[in-house]
């Protein structure tokens, strides 16, 4: 059953007249209709629990909807609020840059054993949700290493005596996300999909410790109650702490340890050996034996991070071409490659290492280094004066890159230096004092997982510390975010949340 509460451009509006009956009758409401929230509904319709799942905005995305994703931002250079964010069936996969011919996507990878230190459940324990995951975002068997797609046409740099490592990204379409799941749940007798409804608040049964359900409004500012027994916020990192802010939750890290992916754009790899633009497709996007797209990319061992004290990292390898301007049909790529490059966008693919092209179509390798960033409470998201159409406080975001983290972003970049020259794979130059982009749209912290409410927000079964039955789903429960690609272990996360709560409701 749907509530198709939708105003298109023209001003005409159709509403679908909601009945309290229907509101009240569901097992879990979850609010937010990206890979978090869709993932945790589809999963619990499935196990046969009845879900009412709030959106904010539709299938498209409106300007007044947009605007509702304003706020204000202080310290490093940042793209802002709005702009990071998607109130749209979706989510941010509607956002996604990352292209397969005309198929829109995203890289995947998971987080790592050395990234799940600080968190509160084992890595063994996630292993079973990311193989699930797999399947739900439309991937190949859960493999992220070299063996299935390393040739000798496409072979791996030979780095691994000199503490880097190669492995690889998934390509994924936004599909699953956009059409598929949304899709399912539509046609699902288990599921209400309330769409263009506002949260304004959490209703409650005997003061904060237990959740009546969600109070949210319609187009026509009509006031509802989504009554259900357990409730999951699955509204991105930013959102997900200002409910918990405007609840008047009071956490000591609360709205804390705010995390982007730090990318930086400073180092050109010039190979010795020209031939390299053919051979090493490796780090191309191409189809492994078992039909999975993957592109390579470098990494760091745990004994060189641990040895170093580096960050965890991922390099990108991006052809720089010499000739744009030549007439071929290569040639508009390649201009659209660059202007995208400079755009600071991180954009794959178009079949540089092809047979096609010719090896002196290009002059360099671009090395795009994806970094973590450190969970520091000082980078937070907190409520700031500004209020939104329906009164509520607007978030500010504290965003800071620290001395240290510059120290240890630099010594990555001297051990890339030294690597590639003393594998004799050719020369790698830049600026080694070049702050990085923190703009990758990948929020995460702010309702951090831990043991306890004095070192978090949430516990290891995503239950808020203080709420009988309040959860959280998606990157804003990450201790740590490692330097990936969030959106498969926010599935993973999302179906393990999901089995938890069917177990709740018994």
């Amino acid at each position: 059953m749907e509530a198709n509460l939708i105003t298109d451009d023209r001003a005409r509006t159709h509403f679908f007249q909601l009945r309290r009956k229907s509101l009240i009758q569901s097992d879990v409401c979850v609010v937010g209709m990206g890979p978090a929230g869709l993932t945790v509904a589809s999963r619990l319709a499935e196990l046969g629990r009845s879900v009412t799942i709030l959106e904010s905005g539709t299938t498209r995305s409106l300007p007044r909807t947009r605007a509702l994703n304003a706020g204000s931002h202080a310290g490093v250079p940042y793209v802002g609020l709005e702009e990071s964010r998607s109130r749209q069936v979706g989510g941010t996969a509607n956002d996604w840059n990352v292209f397969r011919g005309r198929k829109v996507g995203a890289k995947y990878v998971p987080l790592d054993e050395h990234d799940l230190r600080d968190w509160p459940i084992p890595w063994n324990d996630t292993l079973p949700y990311y193989e699930k995951a797999q399947q739900v975002c439309g991937l190949g068997p859960f493999d992220y290493g070299v063996e299935p797609s390393a040739r000798a046409q496409r072979s791996p740099f030979p780095i691994e005596n000199h503490g880097l490592i190669n492995g690889v990204y998934h390509f994924g379409a936004a599909d699953p996300f956009t059409r598929r799941i949304p899709g399912e749940l539509r046609r699902s007798r288990q599921v209400q999909v309330l769409k263009n409804c506002n949260m304004i608040g959490l209703g409650l049964n005997r003061g904060v410790s237990s959740i009546a359900g969600v109070r949210f409004v319609d187009l026509q500012r009509r006031e509802w109650l989504a009554r259900s027994r357990l409730v999951v916020l699955a509204c991105g990192a930013v959102e997900n702490a200002r409910r918990l802010l405007l609840h008047g939750l009071d956490l000591p890290w609360l709205g804390r340890g705010f995390m982007e992916h730090a990318r930086d754009f400073s180092l050109t790899f010039h190979p010795h050996d020209r031939s390299l633009f053919q051979s090493a497709g490796f780090y191309d996007l191409h189809r492994t034996d078992q039909g999975s797209w993957v592109i390579g990319r470098l990494g760091l061992s745990p004994e060189l991070m641990l040895g170093l004290d580096l960050p965890n990292a991922a390099v990108s390898i991006i052809p720089y071409p010499a000739r744009p301007t030549q007439r071929t049909a290569w040639s508009r790529r390649a201009r659209s490659l660059v202007r995208r490059l400079r755009g600071g966008e991180e954009i794959r693919r178009y079949g540089w290492s092809s047979k096609k092209i010719e090896v002196d179509t290009f002059e360099a390798f671009r090395l795009i280094v994806n970094v973590e960033q450190e969970p520091n409470p000082s980078n937070r998201i907190s409520l700031g004066s500004a209020v939104d159409t329906f009164g509520d406080r607007l978030p500010h975001l504290d965003l800071r890159w620290t001395t240290q983290e510059q120290e240890r972003l630099e010594r990555l970049r001297d051990v890339l230096v030294e690597t590639f020259r003393s594998t004799g794979l050719g020369a790698v130059e830049g600026d080694s004092t070049a702050l990085p982009d923190l703009s990758a749209h990948h929020h995460a912290g702010t309702t951090r997982m831990s043991r306890d409410s004095k070192g978090g927000v949430v516990d290891e079964t995503c239950r808020v510390f203080g709420s009988e039955n309040l959860y959280v789903a998606g990157g804003s429960i990450f201790p740590r975010a490692g330097f990936a690609n969030p959106t498969l272990s926010i599935v993973a996360l999302a179906l393990r949340l999901a089995d938890h709560l069917d177990s709740v409701l018994g």
